[in-house]
């Protein structure tokens, strides 16, 4: 299913980016935004609203990456393999 950004409203591009999320992306989208790191964190947690620049870039930054859920654990793998390397 191919999903297009502008399709989608404020919230579900939070969403999607919130089951997408990884360290360091608080810091990423203020750069690209101008907003401070304070305030991006800010509206993540949801005491500030999400305005349009912020849920294009969130969307931006987590639209190729797998849902958190669906990644592998580190159970899943061959711990002979992994050792291999």
């Amino acid at each position: 299913m191919k999903v297009r950004a502008n399709y989608l409203n404020r919230s579900a591009k939070q969403a999607f980016y919130t089951a997408r999320k990884r360290s360091g992306d608080v810091t990423r989208i203020a750069e690209t935004t101008g907003y401070s790191t304070s305030h991006i964190s800010n509206v993540m947690a949801g005491r500030r609203k999400v305005n349009d620049t912020i849920a294009n870039e969130m969307y931006n930054v987590s639209r190729r990456r797998m849902k958190n859920s669906e990644k592998p654990e580190m159970a899943d793998y061959d711990l002979e393999f992994v050792m291999s390397w």
